[in-house]
């Protein structure tokens, strides 16, 4: 074998080797990728768990709290405007007891309103008894009692059953979307929308403000004491749903929120 053969096998091993030695760095490069996804994988469920955990927790307290609120503290005030109402024969006329009374009598309706209002905002109650569409509809209803804004719900719902878990977390997300509007968006009037089809959900909350609330939720992104957004962006995650805010014309927001698969196992 010639000096020049030698000289060739050996530049020919040399190149072997090293793509060999490549391929292995290549290949354990690959396997550190892999276990670097695998455990964020492992992260990220385990962020998931615990933060559905959280939610549930906060779910079975509030629903504590509204039926203590319900059941206990309203029951009280509906006795004690029973009670007003049974000292109206009793009443002089001509000294003002009876006007007192009356006022007595309508600020224990306001404040049996509010109850009503605040044990619905923590628990609503709708649904669990009558579905998403009918809860968004009732909640709309009651928001407008307090006539801070106006706000109009529409639906072409086909009756589709929604996974209980889900529907209660866009409940909450088109809440603190309305509290988002009702603190920064100077709305006069809110249209809610609710369409469904078999395969996706979808709910538009569109707000004639002054347009500050696409502004005030990527404000909120960047601080870590704002909790509104990173609730709606949390439960969002959690079912796999998505929320997407445009401008409106002529002026305000479109908040648009859609849930593919969002039906319940059994009748899905």
């Amino acid at each position: 074998m010639s000096f020049g053969e030698i000289v060739i096998i050996g530049a020919i091993a040399m190149i072997l080797l090293g793509a060999l030695v490549v391929g292995l760095v290549i290949w354990q490069q690959k396997l550190v990728i892999q276990h670097k996804l695998t455990m964020q994988n492992k992260d990220l469920q385990l962020q998931r768990e615990r933060l559905i955990s959280v939610l549930q927790g906060q779910e079975q307290e509030r629903k504590r709290i509204a039926e203590d609120l319900h059941d206990e503290v309203g029951a009280q005030l509906s006795v004690l405007k029973l009670n007003l109402g049974g000292l109206q024969p009793l009443l002089k006329t001509g000294n003002g007891e009876a006007e007192r009374l009356k006022e007595t009598k309508d600020f224990t309706d306001t404040i049996i309103q509010q109850l009503r209002f605040i044990s619905q905002s923590l628990h609503p109650q709708a649904l669990e008894n009558l579905g998403l569409s009918h809860a968004l509809d009732s909640f709309c209803n009651l928001m407008n009692k307090n006539k801070q804004v106006q706000i109009t719900f529409k639906t072409s719902d086909s009756g589709q059953a929604i996974d209980k878990d889900k529907a209660l977390n866009i409940y909450r997300v088109v809440q603190e979307l309305i509290n988002n509007i009702l603190k920064h968006a100077q709305a006069k009037a809110v249209t809610i929308t609710y369409q469904s089809t078999p395969n996706n959900l979808t709910i538009t909350v569109e707000d004639d403000g002054n347009g500050a609330l696409i502004n005030s939720l990527a404000d909120s992104r960047k601080k870590t004491g704002s909790l509104g957004l990173k609730n709606i962006e949390s439960r969002l995650n959690i079912i796999n749903g998505n929320i997407n805010f445009t401008p409106r014309t002529p002026q305000g927001t479109i908040a648009t929120i859609s849930v593919d698969n969002y039906q319940s196992v059994q009748n899905s």
